[in-house]
């Protein structure tokens, strides 16, 4: 009897190894690389996720601005650092999916470099114009545009609404005039006044104009409408059936982590987003909340690497 026990407790200590030696991760701080600067969607987000992973695992978890070639120095940091887990990314379509075909040299591998840890938030676009501009929808938008040049706003080339604008035109079969920007803030003013036709835009920017009447949205970029305006129509269902565009954010780890130590933190980060308070702040920013598999992430980024590498391409775009 005394010897059964004793292979029991040996069986238990036995099975009970493995676990132990998943949770002895993370044992030191724990970084999260941002490669935009502070107070963007990118930075909210991941300050958001690294609150919540350092109560879990009651270790600090330092978020690091890292700026600079439209995030590949941030992602290169990340791409370079060790495979111990203790370096992440907060990435984004930009980053993860489309630099790699705006930039002639990239300072990493965008897929073969990078373990996708769990997709984190979508921020969909509205389709906005100046109320002066005599369209009530994107069918009269797209008509007009073929009798007049009409000018388009961006947030930078390879921004998110620059993609959005070029998808948009590539769907359309008509040309807008680009004035690039730096940054949403810089356009506004000149969106608000008229001097600019048309833009793309994340909600939260530009909701409280858009129901001020100040500006017109015609459409949403995603294929499901957004909860903030959902009588707005999408893209989809105003002609486009193929259309489909949001800015992506997700964690990424540096390829060839250890299995255990890639597991500790794809389970964590899947609880964390799950938390009501991590979704309502996500909303807040006028994001989607996502989640899902590792594997199905995976799929996701080498589907959008694809497809705005074609798009990019198709353009002639270049980073500046």
């Amino acid at each position: 009897m005394l010897r059964r026990r004793s292979t029991f407790g040996l069986t238990l200590a036995a099975l009970a190894a493995p676990a132990r030696a998943q949770t002895a991760f993370p044992t030191r701080p724990v970084r999260v690389i941002v490669p935009f600067a502070p107070g963007a969607a990118t930075d909210i987000l991941a300050r958001t996720m690294a609150e919540g992973l350092a109560s879990l695992w009651q270790q600090p978890v330092i978020v690091d601005n890292r700026t600079g070639a439209s995030g590949n120095i941030g992602a290169e940091t990340v791409a370079r650092a060790p495979k111990d887990g203790y370096t992440l990314l907060m990435g984004t379509i930009g980053t993860n999916a489309v630099n790699a075909a705006l930039f002639p040299q990239m300072p990493y591998n965008t897929l073969a470099d990078f373990e996708p840890i769990i997709h984190v938030a979508d921020v969909p676009m509205l389709l906005l114009v100046h109320p002066s501009l005599p369209v009530r929808n994107v069918a009269e938008l797209v008509a007009l545009a073929r009798t007049r040049s009409l000018t388009m706003g961006t947030a930078g080339i390879g921004a998110s609404q620059h993609l959005a604008a070029l998808l948009f035109e590539r769907a359309s079969g008509v040309r807008f005039e680009n004035v690039p920007y730096r940054g949403f803030a810089a356009l506004m003013p000149d969106l608000l006044a008229g001097r600019l036709d048309l833009a793309f835009a994340d909600p939260v920017s530009t909701l409280q104009q858009v129901r001020g009447g100040q500006l017109r949205a015609l459409a949403v970029t995603t294929r499901d409408r957004h909860p903030l305006l959902p009588e707005l129509p999408t893209l989809a269902e105003s002609g486009f059936p193929d259309y489909a565009a949001a800015a992506w954010y997700g964690l990424f780890a540096p390829s060839g982590l250890p299995a255990t130590v890639l597991e500790v933190i794809r389970r964590d980060a899947a609880a964390v987003l799950a938390q009501p308070k991590v979704q309502s702040r996500i909303r807040e920013l006028g994001g989607l909340p996502r989640g899902g598999s590792p594997d199905a992430f995976a799929a996701f980024v080498r589907a959008e690497y694809d497809r705005w590498g074609a798009v990019v391409r198709q353009a002639g775009v270049r980073a500046q």
